[in-house]
């Protein structure tokens, strides 16, 4: 695909025209006012070549505009899935990025994954790409426009721990014999924190003592949260007294002095049969490690059954304030939900539970 500059005026420095473009077989697409004639890309050795540069830049700009952020990694990989697709898999027939060739790769990721969600991603990722590209090809038609998703159910395939599991889990990992008593402490914390307000097991990694501060004297403490796809720790949740004591009371029994820098959350000493460091204590608990700590308690309370995982914790939070009356744009505001819309799916939830109509039908 050969790149030349664009000479339409006020357009950024760095965006480039490409001139492997034909005339789109569907004469019926006009653009408003007529201008240009609706175009695709032919795919050609070079455009597809093309097509990779193009890629990366657009990884750059996202990954300026998101620092940090795991989507930039997701849609690169994806994309260069698609691109690999076009290169090796796709029907020599197909000449042309055009509806035909999209619906072509949906039928693929049809039957190369069986996750309706997953489809999703891998097709976004292309949609999210090619609307990026569009703007830098004039009369470029973007081919993701005409080709749908797949329709996926509202509900949560992970579901919330109901009351008596979630007790049971905190008591396991109390009481496990298999552990020491710094273990013990540090793990019904962190179940406890998790429960309370929601946090994803990698804000649970990131958490450092420094970012637990006293909020209302004796009885609330903030904890700043250094979210998903955050460069910083920059948005909080409320800690209660009955969490803040569990914390302290794990932070007691470990080895100190300690800092602020310090995890909040972390690793004690493992040895191998000869005495030798496996890990070593203080340091931050992994992601894996707090999956690991989570799905034993469940197995040994017994309550791990199909839709019941890690994430199931911060799943059970929401629920647990809405079956309490909590004003959903709070729960919203405690979840971090930068959309309503990702609370409106616990909201719905609940309603089903306290207002289904199959409580009615007493008659059989």
């Amino acid at each position: 695909m050969d790149l030349v500059p664009l000479t339409t005026e006020g357009a950024p420095p760095d965006q480039r025209a490409s001139t492997a473009l034909v005339p789109l077989a569907t004469t019926g697409l006009r653009r408003a006012g007529g201008e240009l004639p609706p175009v695709c890309l032919q795919l050609s050795s070079s455009t597809l070549i093309g097509l990779r540069v193009y890629l990366d830049e657009f990884a750059r700009q996202l990954a300026q505009r998101k620092p940090g952020s795991t989507t930039v990694r997701t849609y690169l990989k994806r994309g260069r899935y698609f691109i690999q697709w076009l290169e090796q898999g796709r029907d020599p027939q197909l000449r042309r990025l055009d509806r035909a060739c999209l619906e072509a790769y949906r039928a693929w990721l049809d039957r190369r994954f069986s996750n309706l969600r997953t489809k999703n991603g891998y097709l976004t990722a292309v949609r999210q790409f090619l609307s990026w590209l569009v703007p830098l090809h004039p009369g470029l038609v973007n081919p993701t426009d005409f080709v749908q998703g797949w329709r996926c159910s509202r509900q949560h395939t992970r579901r919330h721990l109901p009351v008596e599991d979630a007790k049971a889990l905190l008591a396991v990992l109390e009481s496990d014999p298999r552990k020491t008593e710094v273990q013990r402490a540090r793990n019904v914390a962190m179940a406890y924190l998790m429960l309370k307000t929601g946090l994803r097991t990698i804000e649970v990694s990131r958490a450092r003592i420094e970012h637990l501060q006293e909020l209302v004297p004796g009885q609330k403490w903030r904890l700043w949260v250094h979210g998903k796809g955050r460069g910083s720790a920059d948005e909080s949740v409320q800690v209660l007294k009955g969490v803040y004591e569990r914390i302290q009371t794990y932070l007691a029994l470990r080895l100190g002095p300690l800092q602020g820098t310090d995890p909040l959350f972390a690793t004690t000493a493992c040895f191998d049969r000869g005495g030798n460091v496996l890990t070593a204590a203080g340091k931050r608990l992994s992601t894996r490690s707090i999956h690991r700590i989570i799905t034993e308690g469940l197995l040994l309370a017994g309550v791990k059954k199909p839709g019941i995982v890690v994430h199931s914790l911060r799943h059970s939070t929401p629920t647990f304030a809405l079956l309490n009356d909590a004003n959903p744009t709070r729960v919203q505001k405690m979840m971090r939900h930068q959309h309503y819309a990702t609370t409106e799916i616990y909201v719905e939830e609940v309603q089903r539970l306290l207002e289904g109509a199959e409580d009615a039908v007493t008659q059989i």
